[in-house]
């Protein structure tokens, strides 16, 4: 499951990046870019960190790593905010949050396949 989401993850990402290219130019593609693979890469660590716990059945150890994904999915949140206020010419808001919420997402409802 961990490659499949990453696979997905990079083609999201390629995706978002070229439409970003398309309107607003390279920065902009350069910042949807930078935070879509920061998209995948925190998806994948977050189903890693989950995996075992579903494969053994241990619910209650699973919320607890399902937590702790969760907190570090909002903790990309807030490196896009930083990313925002400190850099606004080579992050601008538009293309940074799209980068990374458009990739985050489509992955976060792909892990949900995993609980049927």
């Amino acid at each position: 499951m961990v490659g499949q989401t990453a696979g997905l993850g990079l083609a999201l990402t390629l995706v978002v990046a070229l439409v970003f290219r398309g309107f607003v130019g390279p920065v902009g593609m350069m910042a949807a870019g930078w935070f879509g693979l920061m998209a995948t890469g925190v998806q994948v660590i977050a189903i890693a960190w989950a995996g075992p716990k579903i494969g053994a059945g241990d619910w209650g150890g699973l919320l607890a790593r399902w937590g702790a994904g969760t907190g570090l999915r909002l903790f990309g949140i807030a490196v896009v905010a930083l990313a925002v206020g400190v850099d606004r010419e080579r992050f601008p808001p538009l293309p940074t949050a799209i980068g990374y919420l458009a990739v985050l997402v489509p992955l976060l409802f792909f892990e949900v396949r995993r609980f049927r």
